[in-house]
């Protein structure tokens, strides 16, 4: 499916559909430049899932863990791997171990960096920017 954005709050309505489709387990791949939208879209999602408080990008502390008031999915997982420069830190972050709960969706920022970790059914998110607008592909 693919989407045009023309606000933050228009991508923030995407993710709230798009919420609604995943369930415990689920793991988003997030994928795009930089602005593009990426946090944004966790920031409706994680609304839509139950979490109230701020969402903010993880490109610091790597990996942020927000708890939700949803029935079925306890815990949002948003991971930025944009500063990670050698597959040894990934080991670190126990990354398979997050992603395996079965209460928890797990949306990861620049998978590219994942290598052969975590290869499996992940949805994927593609983020693009036409002018101010922002086009969004979910597969």
């Amino acid at each position: 499916m693919i989407f045009t954005s023309t606000s933050p709050d228009q991508t923030k309505q995407i993710a709230a559909d798009f919420s609604k489709t995943l369930k415990g387990g689920d793991i988003v791949f997030l994928e795009g430049e930089l602005g593009s939208g990426k946090t944004t879209f966790v920031q409706g999602a994680a609304k839509s899932l139950g979490y109230d408080g701020p969402v903010r990008s993880p490109t610091f502390t790597i990996v942020n863990i927000y708890p939700t008031s949803n029935r079925t999915i306890k815990k949002i997982v948003h991971v930025d791997l944009y500063r990670i420069k050698d597959s040894s830190e990934l080991r670190a972050l126990a990354l398979e171990e997050l992603a395996q709960d079965t209460n928890s969706i797990t949306f990861i920022e620049w998978p590219n960096l994942l290598g052969s970790l975590l290869k499996t059914n992940a949805r994927r998110i593609i983020f693009g920017e036409e002018g101010l607008k922002r086009k969004i592909i979910i597969k």
